[in-house]
């Protein structure tokens, strides 16, 4: 599909009518008008669509808003499908209830184009709470930030390096695409409940030849207790989703390794179990307060009744296992 627009910013959408319109007038704002918004709605049940139509019109054709089959629930395959249906050059990720600062897109546009890259990387954001609109200025890295824009090494074990010590943030919304890289790569995002971002970021990280750390501060993002991180769930809940992404999220991971040259290379072979323990650390860590507050015997049987039907009868020792690591020595 040929390009029309310099960027096609992504928005998925599940019941967000007190957020939407701040996010789409974020993008009203915005210094450049080559871009289109495409708004994918995973099935509300309140205003939100009804919303998004109502300003269709001071986008001047350049909004579109598509709806998925079924709730997903998570905005990875929204996004999947925002994507077979883009016009940009570039693609941009927004959450629904985040916003952009006004010359984000310019920013972006302008140093994508003098570096031509396959990706832009922001390390920092902005931050407000639901109750203030005051900005904080935070990451999620480690390690010291660029001044200018920086292009990273080719190496893509010290990329990976890198990436399992925390120096690469996973948010597909800090970062910037050509997208004519992404349908090349056929690099999309995993049906997870969560953590979506990770092996969607890590596939880039490791296919993208020119991958540019930029020192611009683009995004703003809204902590609420309504969103998906914050929700509150039962012990039960917790493990048979985080147990899902695991599961499903390794061999995610190691399908992709498995095709990808670098990995073929035996001496190589290190970087694939490096990236997937980090996966499952990064996870283990969710299952913290169920362990410090149930026994291991109990959580053995919720481990295997959210195992099961992903494992069949391997659950028992994977759970075994699971536990011995996470638990030690009060099993």
């Amino acid at each position: 599909m040929a390009d029309k627009f310099a960027v096609t910013v992504i928005v998925p959408m599940y019941n967000v009518e007190k957020y939407i319109e701040p996010c789409l007038r974020s993008l009203l704002e915005q210094t450049v008008r080559d871009f289109e918004v495409i708004v994918v709605d995973d099935c509300s049940t309140d205003r939100s669509p009804s919303i998004v139509n109502g300003l269709s019109a001071e986008f001047n054709g350049r909004l579109t808003l598509l709806k998925m089959k079924k709730n997903n629930g998570a905005p990875g395959l929204p996004r999947n499908l925002a994507l077979k249906s883009a016009r940009g050059k570039y693609v941009s990720f927004l959450d629904s209830d985040d916003l952009l600062m006004p010359t984000a897109l310019e920013e972006l546009i302008s140093i994508a184009e003098s570096t031509a890259a396959d990706v832009l990387h922001s390390e920092q954001f902005y931050a407000f709470d639901e109750e203030s609109d005051e900005l904080r200025l935070n990451s999620w890295e480690v390690g010291n930030h660029v001044k200018r824009p920086t292009l990273e090494t080719n190496d893509i074990g010290r990329r990976i390096d890198g990436f399992c010590n925390r120096q690469f943030n996973w948010s597909s919304c800090l970062k910037f695409f050509r997208r004519e890289f992404l349908i090349k790569n056929r690099i999309e995002f995993p049906s997870l409940p969560y953590s979506e971002d990770m092996p969607f970021s890590f596939k880039c990280l490791c296919s993208a030849k020119t991958y540019v750390r930029i020192p611009n501060i683009f995004y703003k993002c809204r902590y609420r207790q309504g969103s998906l991180q914050h929700r509150s769930v039962t012990p039960e809940q917790l493990i048979k989703t985080y147990l899902r992404v695991i599961v499903e999220g390794v061999q995610v991971l190691d399908k992709f390794m498995e095709a990808h040259p670098f990995f073929a290379d035996v001496e190589n072979h290190g970087y694939r179990y490096q990236a997937i323990g980090y996966f499952i650390r990064e996870h283990c860590s969710y299952f913290d307060e169920v362990y410090q507050k149930y026994p291991a015997p109990l959580i053995d049987i919720l481990n295997r009744e959210a195992l099961e039907p992903m494992l069949g009868k391997q659950a028992a020792l994977v759970s075994y296992l699971f536990n011995a690591v996470n638990v030690g020595g009060k099993s």
